[in-house]
Order: structure tokens, then sequence, then C-alpha cells
């Protein structure tokens, strides 16, 4: 497959963590996939009711006309009054920081991958959110940061790049929540009435998940063999939210065939997460390493 040169990275996450409260993970080259191209200011996470602001499908042709051509990116704009599946809506504020969004691939021509960037990225990606085979179906849960100033303003990047020349692919976008800047805390109680009575209390700002965590699981390396598997723990008292990994290169010097995450799922007992790496032609060795994002049991 002719994806993402260096790291190739997978992720998964919960229809509790994708709808309800999507982790804002920042990984400086994990295997999350969070896209930025600058520091964003500290942000807080609004969830909405999905969104699709993207079907290149010749049905619906909504956001962006397709099918997306290999190599040829092309910029969406996902703040203020953008097309929707059911008319003009706005989804996402202008101002916002960054957007959560659920991204799927529709019957690719050929094997590739597609990386959603801020809308100010240009060139190559050097990652990308989803990688996959000829004539999938495949979506991922995506967080990408969002230009605030500038001709990009509120727009994000999106890149698809085929095994072959000529590939194409039909892309699908739905938006489930949006970063907005700041962080809310609970107001101050009001001075004593005349009788003594307190004043109302301040507003309170968003919740945000308790005893959060990224764990980063150890650098697993094996040699001669068809597949292997690497863990991430979480700490004693947390469960398993979502999580992922990277494939960290051919660095045994054992063999030059690709490796790719063949599996990315929580750990059977939920105490962390686990990936399944396999070569994708001949036998060799490999080395990965797996990501877990864990929060505190809820009692």
């Amino acid at each position: 497959m002719d994806a993402v040169s260096g790291e190739r990275r997978s992720v998964w996450w919960s229809r509790w963590t994708v709808i309800g409260v999507f982790v804002a993970a920042m990984i400086g080259g994990g295997g999350l996939f969070v896209a930025s191209a600058t520091s964003s200011p500290a942000s807080s996470i609004v969830t909405i009711a999905p969104v699709r602001i993207l079907d290149t499908r010749d049905a619906f042709d909504v956001g962006l006309v397709g099918p997306f051509a290999s190599t040829v990116s092309q910029k969406l704009q996902v703040t203020g009054p953008v097309p929707t599946t059911t008319g003009t809506q706005t989804p996402v504020p202008t101002g916002a920081t960054g957007v959560l969004l659920n991204v799927t691939v529709v019957g690719p021509s050929a094997d590739g991958y597609v990386a959603v960037r801020p809308g100010n990225a240009t060139g190559t990606p050097s990652t990308s959110s989803l990688n996959f085979r000829a004539g999938d179906i495949v979506p991922n849960a995506v967080q990408v940061g969002l230009p605030t100033a500038g001709n990009n303003t509120g727009q994000i990047d999106i890149y698809f790049r085929g095994a072959v020349a000529g590939a194409t692919t039909e892309v699908l976008i739905d938006v489930v929540g949006y970063l907005i800047e700041g962080s809310g805390i609970p107001g101050p109680s009001g001075p004593p009435g005349p009788t003594g009575a307190p004043g109302a209390d301040g507003a309170a700002g968003p919740a945000f998940i308790p005893g959060y965590e990224i764990v980063e699981g150890p650098r697993t390396t094996v040699l001669g063999t068809f597949k292997f598997t690497a863990e991430a723990d979480c700490s004693p008292g947390k469960i398993v939210l979502g999580g992922g990994g990277a494939e960290l290169g051919d660095e045994v010097g054992v063999d030059d065939s690709p490796w790719e995450i063949r599996e990315s799922k929580p750990k059977p007992d939920g105490s962390g997460w686990q990936i399944e790496l396999r070569p994708t032609n001949t036998v060799g060795g490999g080395e990965g390493r797996a990501y877990a994002v864990c929060a505190t049991a809820e009692p």
C-alpha cells in the first residue's frame, strides 16, 4: 500500500466516545488522529448530533464535487453556514478552533489513504487518517484543528492518494462536535441579599472527563514472524475508552517489507488497548507500539 512514509497510524473509538464526549487527545507523534498545523489555544469540546457536510457520491453531491482524484487535495468549509444533506445549516460556529469528524471512504478504485488536515496545510501529508484497500468502505474518527485567520479560516484540507495513477474514491464526512477557545468553570455565588439569602450562582462551564489519561505502551520488537501484538495498559482503577497504535517501520534491520496494523481493539478485559501488525508481503521483523485512552471508571 502506498500510504504514509515513516509511521503508519490507526485508531478506533467507541460509539460513546464519538457521540458523547469525544476526548480532545493531543499526542505528539502518537497513534491518535489529531491533526493540527500549529499549537491551538486551550479549548472546550461541544458535542452535537451528527451532521453530514460532505458526500461526493453522484446521488448527493454535498460539500464538494467528487470523486476525489489521487494526489489532488480539496478544501472544505466547515464553520458558519454550510451545505448539508438536509439543507444549509451551521453545525460548527465561526471561530471554532477544531472539529470532530467521522470520515468514511466509499469504493476506492485502488489501495490508498486519506489525510484530513487543517485548511492551511499544503504539500504531501506526513500522516494518514484512513488507510484502505480497493473497494473498501472504511470509516474513522478524526479530530483536526481549524485555522482561525487567513484565507483558509474554518476550512479543512482533504488529501487522497491511491496506489496507482488515476485512482479515485468517494468521501463522506459527518460533524459530531467542535472545539471552542476557553474552558469554563463555575461562576462565583452572588452576594447575600437584604434578607441574607445568597445571590444566584454563576453559570457552570463545560464538564470534563475525570481521571483522563493517555498511556503509551512499550516498544514491541519481533523477528521472523507473520504477525505480532503490541499492548498498552490503563492504570489500576481506570477503563479504556479508545486507543490506537503505530507501526514503527523496519528498524530491526531484518526485512524491508512494509508492515501494517490489521487489528486495533480493546483488550478483552477492558484494561487497555492492543494492536496486531502483519507484514504486507514477506516474512520479517517489525516494531510497533500501542496507545490507550483511559478514564476513571464510574462507580
